[in-house]
């Protein structure tokens, strides 16, 4: 008994004999000195002959603590040491650029950033691409260089990783006038339906699915609304593949909100669960084709252009004459122009001219009198002529006919006059007349101010409508009044909420396709009258009888037509 107590008092004694040593260092922290590959210490901590800052060698020894050693700068264990030694000591260091964006990233998590995961799967892309499809990523990677500034600028406006930039790598490789079999168009592969709900305009003179910095950011503001049902960049860019409807029954049929979980199964096709391992794989070139087999990319630098506002609808011959350049230029600079003129509905079109060639080109377009501006002809219709025996006369189709007079249908009459558009020749004079623009009330004005509300938003779990109305500073108030809840109604994750006014979004609907839209037309329904018809358009009962020549008290029968602007073969 009595030597167990002995050993406890010894064990005793060296653990106060090592706090004191420790103690010792502590006091003085910032010791440690690198000089000449070797670790040193101030003058005082050594013998008064070894002079300032002499270093730690072997003959020094006696003067060193028992764990610590002459350390070598070039030896891997000695740096550990002093790394262990300096956290011992508990130095505070002040924190670095690096040091905040990692603690920054570490904070938002995944919010910012696309994960990087190397798989099987992953890896059969990289082979594929780096081998059998290695001219086209190298044709890729070449046109990416003309976009990718500016996509990263607007990705990082709406908070989305700028590795989703390599969405268009895979979407339609960079090219501009891509388009699928599902009539997907554009760098970004949007359909009609999807693109004009984002905000880009789609007829027969324009389609802004083709220009890369408004179909960029109409992308942008889908996957941030993605993000917002999905929480996963994984399963928000699948979204884009797939819809994100179909994600959602996804989800739910395999209870996973896990992406390679489900890409297990079979219900999701094999297209959109190659989707993850193509962009994974895109990416990793991207960042290093050399390192996979695609040296001497030759990258095409970064685009640059200048902008003309141009008010009238103008040649693009027109244009490239007054920038002083070819019009092939003009035409490669302004994808999303389909035709050979800026689009005549639109008072004002911002069209690009190569860098360096605005100014001239503003000048120059000033002093041109409109009839040298523009290709259009006025047409003065004969008995037994129709659009398309015109259009035919003319060597143009029938639709833009029927576009740029406002017409509803293919009735025409004799005597009226019609406005063709031409690219040269054909009988009629040029003309410049206000009825060119009667359907001209869009404006291409300052780009839209960015809103980081997704348009609904799917609940997490810990989630409450106080932490969602703040989060995208709208009022609780709000969020129950736009998604029918009661004061004691409860979220539940899962449930979608719709986080804008639906009525307010379809008045505004109408009141675009009211003034945007001139000579349309319905077809009447059952039920249907004046008043409900010019309540659901955003119109009175005096327009609607002054535009179809009928009275206040006049009967309207199914299937009637029923024009919603005036019609242009009116006088």
């Amino acid at each position: 008994m009595i030597q167990r107590w002995c050993w406890l008092l010894l064990l005793l004694l060296l653990l106060c004999a090592c706090s004191m040593e420790k103690a010792t260092l502590k006091q003085e922290p910032e010791s440690l000195v690198l000089t000449g590959g070797s670790w040193c210490l101030p003058a005082e901590r050594l013998v008064a002959d070894q002079g300032d800052n002499a270093c730690l060698e072997d003959d020094n020894e006696e003067f060193l603590s028992p764990w610590m050693q002459v350390v070598d700068a070039d030896d891997e264990g000695s740096v550990l040491f002093l790394y262990d030694l300096l956290s011992d000591t508990r130095i505070d260091q002040p924190a670095t650029a690096d040091d905040l964006e990692i603690e920054a990233k570490a904070r938002t998590g995944a919010r910012y950033e696309f994960p990087i995961v190397i798989n099987k799967k992953v890896e059969r892309f990289i082979s594929y691409y780096s081998t059998v499809n290695s001219a086209f990523m190298r044709r890729s990677l070449k046109r990416a260089q003309l976009y990718l500034p500016e996509i990263k600028r607007i990705f990082h406006e709406y908070h989305i990783p700028e590795e989703l930039a390599y969405m268009a790598l895979i979407e339609s490789g960079f090219t501009t006038h891509a388009y699928s079999r599902a009539k997907a168009c554009g760098p970004w592969q949007f359909i009609a339906g999807t693109g004009k709900k984002y905000g880009l305009t789609i007829n027969w003179w324009i389609d802004e699915r083709r220009d890369p910095i408004k179909s960029t950011s109409a992308a942008a503001r889908y996957l941030h609304d993605l993000y917002g049902y999905f929480d996963s960049w994984y399963l928000s860019a699948a979204a884009y593949n797939a819809g994100e409807g179909k994600i959602m029954r996804a989800i739910k049929k395999h209870k996973t909100e896990d992406f390679w979980e489900m890409s297990r199964f079979t219900y999701l096709k094999r297209e959109t669960k190659e989707y993850i391992p193509r962009l994974i794989a895109a990416i990793l070139i991207a960042r290093e084709p050399e390192k996979y087999g695609l040296a001497d990319v030759g990258y095409l630098p970064p685009l640059t252009y200048d902008e003309v506002l141009v008010s009238d609808a103008t040649d693009l011959q027109v244009v490239a004459w007054a920038a002083g350049c070819k019009y092939e230029v003009v035409k490669d600079l302004n994808p999303e122009l389909r035709y050979w003129c800026t689009p005549p509905n639109m008072r004002e079109y911002l069209v690009k001219v190569p860098t360096g060639t605005g100014p001239q080109c503003r000048e120059r377009l000033a002093s041109l009198p409109p009839e040298q501006r523009i290709t259009f002809r006025r047409h003065k219709i004969r008995s037994g002529e129709s659009l398309s025996t015109i259009a035919r006369h003319y060597h143009t189709r029938i639709q833009p006919i029927k576009e740029l007079n406002n017409l509803a249908g293919n009735t025409i009459r004799a005597g009226k006059y019609l406005i063709i558009p031409v690219r040269s020749g054909g009988a009629g004079s040029v003309v410049f007349a206000p009825e060119i623009y009667r359907a001209g009330l869009q404006r291409q004005g300052p780009a839209q101010s960015i809103i980081h509300r997704p348009s609904a938003y799917r609940v997490r779990r810990g989630d409450s409508l106080w932490s969602i109305a703040r989060k995208y500073r709208i009022s609780v108030a709000d969020i129950r009044s736009w998604n029918g809840l009661g004061r004691s109604t409860l979220i539940k994750p899962g449930q979608v909420l719709v986080l804008s006014d639906q009525r307010q979004q379809k008045q505004l609907a109408a009141a675009s396709f009211t003034t945007a839209s001139v000579n349309k037309a319905i077809r009447l329904r059952r039920g249907d009258t004046l008043w409900k018809v010019s309540r659901d358009h955003g119109l009175t009962v005096q327009q609607l009888c002054r535009w179809n020549n009928l009275q206040e008290g006049s009967i309207l029968q199914p299937g009637q037509v029923l024009y919603l602007s005036p019609r242009a073969d009116r006088p």
